[in-house]
C-alpha cells in the first residue's frame, strides 16, 4: 500500500471555507498519470495539483480537473505555491517577495511569493501571453449563450462596446458582459446548452461579468461555468480572471491597470482576484494574477 499526503486549501481569500478549495499532493513521485487523473475524480474539486521535481524550474506543477489534465490554471498555481512556502519550498524572507519560477505543461513561468513576518501572504503568478481568438457577433450564437446561461438576450450587455469574446492566457475562455449584478445572480445554467454554445470556440468554460460589485474597491464581479468539465460553477478561476483582465485592458475598459476581481458570492464562498495588467490598449504585453490562500485541511490518499 502507497500512502501520499495532500492538503487542501482555500485559494483567493483569507478565511477558511471561502474561496475556491484546492488539493495539493507536495510530494507527488510514484504516482502515475492515470492515478493522477483518478484521484482529481475522487476529490471532486474544480482542480488538484501533483507536485515533481523539475530539472526546469522548482518544482514541475501537474495539474488536473475532475475529467482532464490543464496546461496551466490559475487558482491551482496560487494555492500550491502559498503551501510550497509553508513546506519551506521556497526560500524564505521574513518580509518582502521571492521570485522562482515553475514548470507547468504550458512551459516555464515565474512565480512571486510574499512575505509577511516570515508567512507567505499572496502568491502571483505570471500568465502566458494574452490572445483573443475570435468575437462571437451572430445573434443566434449571442442567444445560445444567453439561453445557456439561463437569461434574456437584454441581460447580455451590449450597449458598452465590449464583445463576447474568446479569449486565453493560457486556457480559453468566452468573456460574456452583464447588464447587471443583479442580472448575473440570476443565471441559471442549462448544463447542456451552455456547453454546446462555448465548446465548438475550443473555450472550456464561460465567464460572465458585470461592472457592478459587491464592494467599492473591485472593479467587476464575475462568475465562471464549465458544466462540460463538471463544474457547474466555480467559485475563483484565476486563468479566466487573468484573459478577463487582459480583454478589459487590450478594449480600453479598465482605467486602471491593477484591480480586483469578485467571484464566488453567489455560491457563499465569497473570493477575490488581484489583476496587474502590463501594456493598454490593443497592446497587452502582460497579465499577472494573484492573491491569498488558507490551509484547512490534511490527510493521505492510499493506492495499491
Amino acid at each position: 500500500m502507497r500512502a501520499f499526503t495532500f492538503y487542501q486549501l482555500d485559494v483567493f481569500t483569507d478565511r477558511p471555507f471561502t474561496g475556491n478549495p484546492l488539493a495539493v499532493f507536495p510530494e507527488a513521485e510514484g504516482i502515475s498519470s492515470d492515478e493522477m487523473q483518478q484521484i482529481a475524480n475522487e476529490m471532486n474539486l474544480s482542480e488538484s495539483v501533483f507536485v515533481l521535481p523539475s530539472d526546469k524550474a522548482l518544482r514541475r506543477l501537474r495539474i488536473f480537473t475532475p475529467k482532464q489534465e490543464l496546461p496551466l490554471a490559475g487558482h491551482p498555481v496560487v494555492g500550491t505555491w502559498n503551501l510550497l512556502a509553508r513546506l519551506g519550498v521556497v526560500p524564505p524572507t521574513e518580509n518582502g517577495s521571492v521570485e522562482i519560477e515553475q514548470e507547468v505543461n504550458l512551459g516555464v513561468l515565474p512565480v512571486e511569493v510574499e512575505f509577511k513576518n516570515g508567512e507567505p501572504v499572496k502568491v502571483t503568478m505570471t500568465q502566458s501571453r494574452w490572445e483573443s481568438f475570435g468575437q462571437v457577433v451572430d445573434m443566434t450564437g449571442i442567444s445560445k449563450i444567453a439561453t445557456g446561461l439561463g437569461l434574456e438576450l437584454s441581460d447580455i450587455d451590449l450597449d458598452r462596446n465590449l464583445p463576447i469574446e474568446v479569449v486565453s492566457t493560457g486556457i480559453k475562455a468566452i468573456d460574456v458582459p452583464i447588464c447587471t449584478l443583479e442580472a448575473l445572480g440570476r443565471i441559471r445554467v442549462n448544463t447542456s446548452a451552455l456547453s454546446d454554445a462555448y465548446l465548438p470556440h475550443g473555450a472550456v468554460g464561460c465567464y460572465a461579468f458585470t461592472f457592478e460589485t459587491k464592494e467599492d474597491s473591485s472593479f467587476v464581479h464575475a462568475r465562471f461555468f464549465a458544466p462540460n468539465d463538471g463544474i457547474l460553477e466555480d467559485p475563483a478561476t484565476g486563468s479566466a480572471a487573468g484573459s478577463l483582465s487582459g480583454y478589459l485592458v487590450h478594449h480600453g475598459s479598465a482605467t486602471e491597470n491593477v484591480f480586483t476581481i469578485e467571484q464566488g458570492d453567489f455560491m457563499g464562498r465569497p473570493s477575490r482576484i488581484y489583476a496587474d495588467v502590463t501594456g493598454g490598449p490593443g497592446n497587452v504585453k502582460r497579465v499577472k494574477i494573484g492573491g491569498s490562500s488558507v490551509v484547512v485541511a490534511k490527510g493521505e490518499v492510499y493506492l495499491s
